[in-house]
């Protein structure tokens, strides 16, 4: 298998646009391939709001680098524990949700990486990641990988992290900040009010704040022409599918669809 390659931090690096299919309910490896035939860029697996486990994590993750498809995870906390046991199962980067104040993505950093710029702890050929990045015969390659090509992705999605936007984009190792929608305008007193004139402009400054520190701006959003409207505006990173509300939307559809056809004959 190949997995840990670098190739979506290179095309971080290339500024592409990448959307993203998100796991939040399915433990079945069939959303893996759903989203890997459909042509999604990423697959995006999330431990923040879902009961997914780490052994299911785990699976995913092993598919997704079978079938040659990036994959990125949404940890729950920042913490040791859990930053160092999903970058253990060798995704190709995390994101880390309500991220507030520079410390916070200091902190980050410092978790991610190998010593001697932070202090993640090795595990060599123990793990998945010694595994997949050729820890035979060299183990400075898992080391190398982490320090350098993995992606590391930030959510801004607070009040707080709106006024301290500067200081969070500015620390080194960042590579991707994706605005989280509904806690963003829950936090700005307008919730769920996406089209407001005033969350917009909240939006463009991060967009704006984010092309000025090298850092790739992302937006949770999969309605066809929101997504380009955001495009057109800088956005790069679209969380543009999730497994859960697909399903939802499309039964829905087909049953009312159904019960339209029956009503007419």
């Amino acid at each position: 298998m190949k997995g840990c390659t670098g190739k979506l931090k290179q095309r971080v690096r290339n500024g592409d646009v990448l959307l993203h299919g998100c796991v939040m309910d399915s433990r079945s490896g069939a959303v893996i391939e759903m989203y890997h035939e459909a042509g999604y860029d990423v697959i995006f697996l999330d431990r923040e709001h879902t009961a997914l486990n780490s052994e299911t994590i785990l699976e995913h993750i092993r598919l997704a680098r079978a079938l040659e498809i990036p994959c990125m995870v949404r940890v729950a906390e920042i913490s040791y524990a859990e930053l160092n046991r999903v970058m253990d199962q060798a995704p190709d980067g995390i994101y880390v949700p309500r991220v507030r104040t520079r410390q916070d993505v200091e902190e980050i950093v410092r978790l991610t990486k190998f010593p001697p710029k932070g202090v993640k702890g090795f595990g060599a050929s123990t793990c998945p990641a010694g595994m997949y990045v050729g820890w035979q015969p060299d183990g400075r390659k898992q080391l190398d990988f982490f320090n350098s090509e993995f992606v590391l992705g930030i959510q801004i999605e607070t009040k707080e992290a709106l006024e301290n936007l500067e200081e969070i984009l500015s620390v080194p190792g960042i590579d991707i900040a994706v605005i989280g929608n509904d806690d963003l305008t829950l936090g700005l007193g307008m919730p769920g009010e996406f089209d407001h004139p005033a969350y917009i402009e909240e939006v463009r400054r991060v967009i704006a704040a984010c092309q000025r520190f090298g850092v790739l701006p992302g937006i949770a959003c999969g309605e066809p022409e929101k997504v380009r409207f955001w495009k057109d505006q800088g956005m790069r990173v679209f969380w543009a599918a999730a497994d859960i509300v697909s399903l939802w939307m499309h039964t829905q559809k087909q049953i009312d669809d159904i019960r339209k056809c029956l009503e007419t004959t």
